[in-house]
Protein backbone atom coordinates (compact mmCIF):
# COMPACT_ATOMS: atom_id res chain seq x y z
CA UNK A 1 0.00 0.00 0.00
CA UNK A 2 2.82 2.39 0.79
CA UNK A 3 4.40 1.74 -2.61
CA UNK A 4 1.10 2.33 -4.42
CA UNK A 5 0.59 5.60 -2.53
CA UNK A 6 4.11 6.67 -3.49
CA UNK A 7 3.46 5.86 -7.15
CA UNK A 8 0.23 7.89 -7.11
CA UNK A 9 1.98 10.86 -5.52
CA UNK A 10 4.80 10.70 -8.09
CA UNK A 11 2.35 10.49 -11.01
CA UNK A 12 0.31 13.41 -9.63
CA UNK A 13 3.38 15.65 -9.42
CA UNK A 14 4.58 14.72 -12.91
CA UNK A 15 1.15 15.24 -14.46
CA UNK A 16 0.73 18.58 -12.71
CA UNK A 17 4.14 19.69 -13.97
CA UNK A 18 3.28 18.52 -17.50
CA UNK A 19 -0.08 20.35 -17.54
CA UNK A 20 1.36 23.55 -16.09
CA UNK A 21 4.23 23.71 -18.59
CA UNK A 22 1.93 22.94 -21.55
CA UNK A 23 -0.48 25.69 -20.57
CA UNK A 24 2.20 28.30 -19.93
CA UNK A 25 4.29 27.64 -23.04
CA UNK A 26 1.67 26.70 -25.66
CA UNK A 27 -1.68 27.51 -24.01
CA UNK A 28 -2.77 23.87 -24.29
CA UNK A 29 -5.10 22.08 -21.92
CA UNK A 30 -5.26 18.31 -21.59
CA UNK A 31 -8.05 15.82 -21.01
CA UNK A 32 -7.95 12.73 -18.83
CA UNK A 33 -7.41 10.65 -21.99
CA UNK A 34 -4.29 12.69 -22.83
CA UNK A 35 -2.92 12.26 -19.32
CA UNK A 36 -3.53 8.51 -19.41
CA UNK A 37 -1.53 8.30 -22.65
CA UNK A 38 1.24 10.32 -21.02
CA UNK A 39 1.35 7.82 -18.13
CA UNK A 40 1.38 4.78 -20.42
CA UNK A 41 3.84 5.98 -23.09
CA UNK A 42 6.12 8.41 -21.22
CA UNK A 43 6.16 7.76 -17.48
CA UNK A 44 5.95 3.96 -17.31
CA UNK A 45 8.79 3.31 -19.82
CA UNK A 46 10.99 5.84 -18.00
CA UNK A 47 10.11 4.58 -14.52
CA UNK A 48 9.41 0.83 -14.58
CA UNK A 49 8.68 0.73 -10.84
CA UNK A 50 5.35 2.46 -11.56
CA UNK A 51 4.08 -1.02 -12.45
CA UNK A 52 3.80 -1.67 -8.70
CA UNK A 53 0.55 0.32 -8.81
CA UNK A 54 -2.50 -0.95 -10.76
CA UNK A 55 -3.09 0.87 -14.04
CA UNK A 56 -6.65 1.82 -13.03
CA UNK A 57 -5.36 3.46 -9.86
CA UNK A 58 -2.99 5.69 -11.85
CA UNK A 59 -5.86 6.56 -14.20
CA UNK A 60 -7.86 7.70 -11.17
CA UNK A 61 -4.99 10.12 -10.40
CA UNK A 62 -5.35 11.76 -13.83
CA UNK A 63 -9.13 11.99 -13.38
CA UNK A 64 -8.67 13.63 -9.96
CA UNK A 65 -6.21 16.15 -11.42
CA UNK A 66 -8.66 17.10 -14.19
CA UNK A 67 -11.39 17.57 -11.55
CA UNK A 68 -9.03 19.79 -9.54
CA UNK A 69 -8.35 21.97 -12.59
CA UNK A 70 -12.08 22.28 -13.34
CA UNK A 71 -12.74 23.34 -9.75
CA UNK A 72 -9.96 25.94 -10.05
CA UNK A 73 -11.33 27.44 -13.27
CA UNK A 74 -14.84 27.57 -11.76
CA UNK A 75 -13.41 29.54 -8.85
CA UNK A 76 -14.30 26.90 -6.25
CA UNK A 77 -10.73 25.94 -5.31
CA UNK A 78 -7.13 27.05 -5.48
CA UNK A 79 -4.65 26.00 -8.13
CA UNK A 80 -3.62 22.33 -7.70
CA UNK A 81 -0.46 21.93 -5.63
CA UNK A 82 2.36 19.42 -5.63
CA UNK A 83 2.20 16.64 -3.05
CA UNK A 84 5.03 16.01 -0.61
CA UNK A 85 5.95 12.73 1.02
CA UNK A 86 5.27 13.81 4.60
CA UNK A 87 2.54 16.47 4.40
CA UNK A 88 0.10 15.14 1.81
CA UNK A 89 -2.90 12.90 2.37
CA UNK A 90 -1.92 9.25 1.86
CA UNK A 91 -4.72 7.59 -0.09
CA UNK A 92 -5.51 5.97 -3.41
CA UNK A 93 -8.56 4.54 -5.18
CA UNK A 94 -9.05 1.22 -6.98
CA UNK A 95 -12.15 1.07 -9.23
CA UNK A 96 -11.91 -2.62 -10.21
CA UNK A 97 -11.56 -6.14 -8.80
CA UNK A 98 -12.48 -5.21 -5.25
CA UNK A 99 -14.25 -7.70 -2.99
CA UNK A 100 -15.67 -7.59 0.53
CA UNK A 101 -15.91 -10.89 2.40
CA UNK A 102 -18.19 -10.21 5.36
CA UNK A 103 -18.12 -13.78 6.66
CA UNK A 104 -14.34 -13.93 7.00
CA UNK A 105 -13.88 -10.21 7.82
CA UNK A 106 -11.53 -9.40 4.98
CA UNK A 107 -11.33 -7.10 1.96
CA UNK A 108 -9.66 -7.78 -1.40
CA UNK A 109 -7.79 -4.73 -2.70
CA UNK A 110 -6.37 -4.74 -6.21
CA UNK A 111 -2.59 -4.79 -6.15
CA UNK A 112 -2.47 -5.88 -2.50
CA UNK A 113 -4.65 -8.97 -2.13
CA UNK A 114 -6.82 -10.11 0.75
CA UNK A 115 -6.45 -7.96 3.88
CA UNK A 116 -8.02 -8.64 7.28
CA UNK A 117 -10.45 -5.88 8.22
CA UNK A 118 -13.05 -4.85 10.76
CA UNK A 119 -16.26 -4.47 8.73
CA UNK A 120 -18.60 -1.98 10.39
CA UNK A 121 -21.81 -3.01 8.64
CA UNK A 122 -22.98 -5.43 5.96
CA UNK A 123 -22.82 -3.81 2.52
CA UNK A 124 -25.76 -3.82 0.12
CA UNK A 125 -25.49 -3.45 -3.64
CA UNK A 126 -22.70 -3.56 -6.21
CA UNK A 127 -19.17 -2.56 -5.23
CA UNK A 128 -17.99 0.39 -7.35
CA UNK A 129 -14.58 1.27 -5.91
CA UNK A 130 -12.41 1.08 -2.80
CA UNK A 131 -10.49 4.04 -1.38
CA UNK A 132 -7.56 3.11 0.87
CA UNK A 133 -6.41 5.77 3.35
CA UNK A 134 -3.42 5.62 5.69
CA UNK A 135 -3.54 8.02 8.63
CA UNK A 136 -0.43 9.54 10.28
CA UNK A 137 -1.14 7.43 13.38
CA UNK A 138 -0.63 4.23 11.35
CA UNK A 139 -4.28 3.18 10.96
CA UNK A 140 -5.46 2.03 7.53
CA UNK A 141 -9.07 2.52 6.36
CA UNK A 142 -10.82 1.14 3.28
CA UNK A 143 -13.90 3.11 2.21
CA UNK A 144 -16.00 0.83 -0.01
CA UNK A 145 -18.51 2.55 -2.28
CA UNK A 146 -21.59 0.44 -3.07
CA UNK A 147 -24.42 1.21 -5.48
CA UNK A 148 -27.66 -0.10 -4.01
CA UNK A 149 -29.75 1.06 -6.99
CA UNK A 150 -32.13 3.11 -4.86
CA UNK A 151 -33.01 6.59 -6.08
CA UNK A 152 -32.99 9.62 -3.81
CA UNK A 153 -36.47 10.63 -2.63
CA UNK A 154 -37.79 13.84 -4.15
CA UNK A 155 -38.16 16.66 -1.58
CA UNK A 156 -41.85 17.29 -0.93
CA UNK A 157 -43.34 20.09 1.12
CA UNK A 158 -46.92 19.58 2.41
CA UNK A 159 -49.53 22.32 2.68
CA UNK A 160 -48.82 22.75 6.37
CA UNK A 161 -45.10 22.02 6.64
CA UNK A 162 -43.20 21.51 9.85
CA UNK A 163 -40.20 23.84 9.82
CA UNK A 164 -37.20 23.51 12.11
CA UNK A 165 -35.02 26.55 12.83
CA UNK A 166 -31.44 25.90 13.99
CA UNK A 167 -29.12 28.52 15.50
CA UNK A 168 -25.43 27.58 15.62
CA UNK A 169 -23.25 29.07 18.35
CA UNK A 170 -20.29 28.32 20.58
CA UNK A 171 -21.89 28.02 24.02
CA UNK A 172 -24.28 25.33 22.81
CA UNK A 173 -23.44 23.78 19.49
CA UNK A 174 -27.01 24.14 18.21
CA UNK A 175 -30.30 25.41 19.62
CA UNK A 176 -33.47 24.37 17.80
CA UNK A 177 -36.76 26.20 17.57
CA UNK A 178 -38.55 23.48 19.59
CA UNK A 179 -36.19 24.10 22.53
CA UNK A 180 -33.84 21.17 21.88
CA UNK A 181 -30.20 21.93 22.70
CA UNK A 182 -27.07 20.08 21.60
CA UNK A 183 -23.97 20.33 23.74
CA UNK A 184 -20.69 21.51 22.24
CA UNK A 185 -18.07 18.76 22.91
CA UNK A 186 -15.20 21.32 22.96
CA UNK A 187 -12.62 18.67 22.19
CA UNK A 188 -9.72 21.12 21.95
CA UNK A 189 -10.43 22.42 25.44
CA UNK A 190 -10.45 18.91 26.92
CA UNK A 191 -7.37 17.62 25.11
CA UNK A 192 -5.49 20.88 24.52
CA UNK A 193 -3.18 20.59 27.53
CA UNK A 194 -2.23 17.01 26.70
CA UNK A 195 -1.56 17.95 23.08
CA UNK A 196 0.51 20.96 24.10
CA UNK A 197 2.61 18.89 26.50
CA UNK A 198 3.38 16.24 23.86
CA UNK A 199 4.29 18.90 21.30
CA UNK A 200 6.74 20.47 23.75
CA UNK A 201 8.35 17.08 24.31
CA UNK A 202 8.58 16.56 20.56
CA UNK A 203 10.44 19.84 20.12
CA UNK A 204 13.12 18.62 22.54
CA UNK A 205 13.69 15.32 20.73
CA UNK A 206 16.32 14.83 18.07
CA UNK A 207 14.52 15.02 14.73
CA UNK A 208 14.47 11.66 12.96
CA UNK A 209 15.33 9.59 16.04
CA UNK A 210 13.25 6.61 17.15
CA UNK A 211 11.86 8.47 20.16
CA UNK A 212 10.95 11.39 17.90
CA UNK A 213 9.06 9.07 15.52
CA UNK A 214 7.30 7.33 18.40
CA UNK A 215 6.17 10.62 19.97
CA UNK A 216 5.07 11.99 16.62
CA UNK A 217 2.86 8.93 16.12
CA UNK A 218 1.32 9.52 19.56
CA UNK A 219 0.57 13.15 18.64
CA UNK A 220 -1.02 12.04 15.37
CA UNK A 221 -3.17 9.51 17.26
CA UNK A 222 -4.29 12.26 19.67
CA UNK A 223 -5.19 14.56 16.76
CA UNK A 224 -7.17 11.72 15.22
CA UNK A 225 -9.01 11.11 18.49
CA UNK A 226 -9.96 14.81 18.75
CA UNK A 227 -11.26 14.81 15.17
CA UNK A 228 -13.23 11.58 15.68
CA UNK A 229 -14.95 12.89 18.83
CA UNK A 230 -15.91 16.06 17.00
CA UNK A 231 -17.22 14.21 13.94
CA UNK A 232 -19.16 11.74 16.10
CA UNK A 233 -20.97 14.55 17.93
CA UNK A 234 -21.81 16.35 14.67
CA UNK A 235 -23.03 13.17 12.96
CA UNK A 236 -25.31 12.30 15.87
CA UNK A 237 -26.68 15.85 16.01
CA UNK A 238 -27.39 16.16 12.27
CA UNK A 239 -28.97 12.70 12.10
CA UNK A 240 -31.22 13.58 15.03
CA UNK A 241 -32.25 16.87 13.44
CA UNK A 242 -32.98 15.44 10.01
CA UNK A 243 -34.66 12.17 11.03
CA UNK A 244 -35.90 12.33 14.61
CA UNK A 245 -37.42 15.82 14.38
CA UNK A 246 -39.74 14.74 11.50
CA UNK A 247 -39.37 18.22 10.01
CA UNK A 248 -40.23 18.90 6.37
CA UNK A 249 -37.78 21.79 6.12
CA UNK A 250 -34.72 22.84 8.10
CA UNK A 251 -33.55 26.45 8.30
CA UNK A 252 -29.99 27.55 9.07
CA UNK A 253 -28.03 30.77 8.66
CA UNK A 254 -25.45 31.37 5.96
CA UNK A 255 -22.63 32.10 8.39
CA UNK A 256 -19.52 33.94 7.20
CA UNK A 257 -17.12 31.51 8.86
CA UNK A 258 -14.00 32.94 7.16
CA UNK A 259 -14.91 36.39 8.47
CA UNK A 260 -15.62 35.04 11.95
CA UNK A 261 -12.17 33.43 12.08
CA UNK A 262 -10.58 36.90 11.94
CA UNK A 263 -11.62 37.34 15.57
CA UNK A 264 -8.48 35.89 17.18
CA UNK A 265 -10.18 35.53 20.55
CA UNK A 266 -12.78 33.12 19.14
CA UNK A 267 -11.10 31.64 16.05
CA UNK A 268 -9.89 28.54 17.87
CA UNK A 269 -13.34 27.80 19.29
CA UNK A 270 -15.02 28.46 15.93
CA UNK A 271 -12.72 25.99 14.21
CA UNK A 272 -13.41 23.45 16.94
CA UNK A 273 -17.19 23.88 16.49
CA UNK A 274 -16.92 23.10 12.71
CA UNK A 275 -19.88 25.18 11.48
CA UNK A 276 -19.09 24.42 7.84
CA UNK A 277 -19.04 20.67 8.52
CA UNK A 278 -22.45 20.93 10.21
CA UNK A 279 -23.90 22.66 7.17
CA UNK A 280 -22.31 20.12 4.81
CA UNK A 281 -23.74 17.17 6.73
CA UNK A 282 -27.18 18.73 6.96
CA UNK A 283 -27.05 19.31 3.20
CA UNK A 284 -26.43 15.76 2.04
CA UNK A 285 -28.57 14.18 4.76
CA UNK A 286 -31.52 16.35 3.75
CA UNK A 287 -30.91 15.15 0.19
CA UNK A 288 -30.86 11.52 1.36
CA UNK A 289 -34.14 11.73 3.28
CA UNK A 290 -36.09 14.04 0.96
CA UNK A 291 -36.02 17.10 3.23
CA UNK A 292 -35.62 20.75 2.23
CA UNK A 293 -32.73 22.81 3.57
CA UNK A 294 -33.39 26.55 3.72
CA UNK A 295 -30.45 28.92 4.01
CA UNK A 296 -31.23 32.37 5.40
CA UNK A 297 -29.17 35.31 4.21
CA UNK A 298 -26.13 36.03 6.39
CA UNK A 299 -27.44 39.57 7.04
CA UNK A 300 -30.76 38.27 8.37
CA UNK A 301 -30.96 39.64 11.93
CA UNK A 302 -32.10 36.48 13.67
CA UNK A 303 -30.66 37.29 17.11
CA UNK A 304 -31.54 40.99 17.17
CA UNK A 305 -35.20 40.64 16.18
CA UNK A 306 -37.94 39.92 18.70
CA UNK A 307 -39.82 36.89 17.44
CA UNK A 308 -42.99 38.04 19.22
CA UNK A 309 -43.44 41.60 17.92
CA UNK A 310 -40.62 42.09 15.43
CA UNK A 311 -38.77 44.89 17.26
CA UNK A 312 -35.11 45.22 16.22
CA UNK A 313 -32.49 45.46 18.99
CA UNK A 314 -29.61 47.52 17.57
CA UNK A 315 -27.55 47.47 20.77
CA UNK A 316 -27.26 43.70 21.15
CA UNK A 317 -23.67 42.47 21.61
CA UNK A 318 -22.05 39.03 21.85
CA UNK A 319 -21.96 39.30 25.64
CA UNK A 320 -25.75 39.64 25.85
CA UNK A 321 -27.04 36.09 26.17
CA UNK A 322 -30.49 37.25 27.32
CA UNK A 323 -32.42 40.44 26.63
CA UNK A 324 -35.89 41.87 27.10
CA UNK A 325 -37.98 43.49 24.36
CA UNK A 326 -39.03 47.02 25.43
CA UNK A 327 -42.18 46.86 23.28
CA UNK A 328 -43.84 43.57 24.27
CA UNK A 329 -41.68 42.97 27.40
CA UNK A 330 -40.83 39.42 26.32
CA UNK A 331 -37.72 37.93 27.91
CA UNK A 332 -35.57 36.30 25.25
CA UNK A 333 -32.85 33.70 25.31
CA UNK A 334 -30.57 34.93 22.52
CA UNK A 335 -30.08 31.56 20.78
CA UNK A 336 -33.63 30.28 21.11
CA UNK A 337 -34.98 33.61 19.84
CA UNK A 338 -32.72 33.29 16.78
CA UNK A 339 -33.99 29.75 16.13
CA UNK A 340 -37.62 30.92 16.32
CA UNK A 341 -36.90 33.76 13.88
CA UNK A 342 -35.28 31.28 11.50
CA UNK A 343 -38.36 29.08 11.74
CA UNK A 344 -40.55 32.06 10.81
CA UNK A 345 -38.22 32.83 7.91
CA UNK A 346 -38.59 29.28 6.63
CA UNK A 347 -42.39 29.35 6.85
CA UNK A 348 -42.51 32.59 4.88
CA UNK A 349 -40.04 31.27 2.32
CA UNK A 350 -42.07 28.12 1.74
CA UNK A 351 -45.27 30.13 1.50
CA UNK A 352 -43.70 32.40 -1.13
CA UNK A 353 -44.31 35.64 0.75
CA UNK A 354 -40.68 36.80 0.65
CA UNK A 355 -39.70 38.84 -2.36
CA UNK A 356 -37.43 37.37 -5.01
CA UNK A 357 -36.96 33.84 -3.76
CA UNK A 358 -35.24 31.19 -5.84
CA UNK A 359 -35.93 27.50 -5.28
CA UNK A 360 -33.23 25.36 -6.84
CA UNK A 361 -31.94 21.82 -6.62
CA UNK A 362 -28.22 21.87 -5.81
CA UNK A 363 -25.80 18.95 -6.21
CA UNK A 364 -25.52 18.64 -2.42
CA UNK A 365 -28.81 19.94 -1.06
CA UNK A 366 -32.10 21.60 -1.85
CA UNK A 367 -32.02 25.18 -0.68
CA UNK A 368 -34.24 28.21 -0.57
CA UNK A 369 -32.30 31.41 -0.09
CA UNK A 370 -33.14 35.09 -0.16
CA UNK A 371 -31.70 36.82 -3.21
CA UNK A 372 -30.01 40.21 -2.85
Amino acid sequence: MTRIIGCCRFVWNRLLEYCSKSYRSRGESHTAFDLNNFIAHILKPAFPWLSDAPAQTLQCVSADLISAFKAFFRGNAKYPRFKTKHCSKKSYRTPQRGKVDVGNNRVYVQGVGWVDAVIHRKPVGKLKNITVTMTPSGAVYASCLFDDGAELPAPTVPDKPKVFGIDLNLERLAVCSDGTEYENPRTLRHYGKRLKRKQKLLAKKSKGSENWKKLKTEIAALHEKIANIRKDAIHKMTKSIVCDSQADAIVIEDLNVSGMLKNHNLSRHIQDASFSEIRRQLGYKCLWYGKTLITADRFFASSRTCHNCGWHNEGLTLRDREWECPVCHTRHDRDWNAALNLESFGLKALAGTLAKLSLRRCPMWTTVQQCT
